[in-house]
């Protein structure tokens, strides 16, 4: 079993409900959750947009990165999730979102392949997800 810490995100309403239904799917497949930081409001990242509601949980898992990627992509989906971000001549276009589920960290590891780079390549850009590691007590 590894430990994964996932970033959540919302900035469509009900904004509070896809967190939460989001943190329950995540118990429910990917594993148990070990702790949460608390929910912040924050405004839009990279885009003008809603604010959104963001939190950190850590879960330990069976899941491999990509297995793990690929099931947060389906609660995505599962949750509403429309469209997710691109990058069109070599600039990064977000669009609002139900939920957004990021892997920030698995277990230490780091990893790049064309879906998935660990850590999470814009944390230190991130000041709310700085935050909730602070809250956690988690170095990444």
């Amino acid at each position: 079993m590894k430990e994964a810490v996932i970033g959540l995100g919302s900035n469509i309403e009900p904004r509070g409900f896809y967190l939460q239904m989001a943190v329950f799917k995540i118990k429910e497949t990917v594993g148990e959750l070990l702790r949460s930081s608390s929910v912040i409001e924050t405004p839009a990242w990279g885009f003008e947009a809603p604010p959104f509601l963001n939190q950190v949980v850590v879960v330990r898992t069976a899941l491999e990165p990509l297995a793990l990627l690929d099931e947060l992509q389906r609660i995505e989906r599962a949750l509403g999730r429309k469209q997710k971000s691109s990058v069109v001549d070599g600039v990064p276009q977000y669009h609002n979102r139900t939920i957004d589920l990021d892997i920030l960290d698995y277990d230490h590891q780091v990893y790049h392949d064309e879906r998935l780079t660990l850590p999470h390549p814009k944390i230190a850009e991130r000041d709310f997800v700085l935050q909730s590691l602070r809250e956690l007590q988690i170095t990444i």
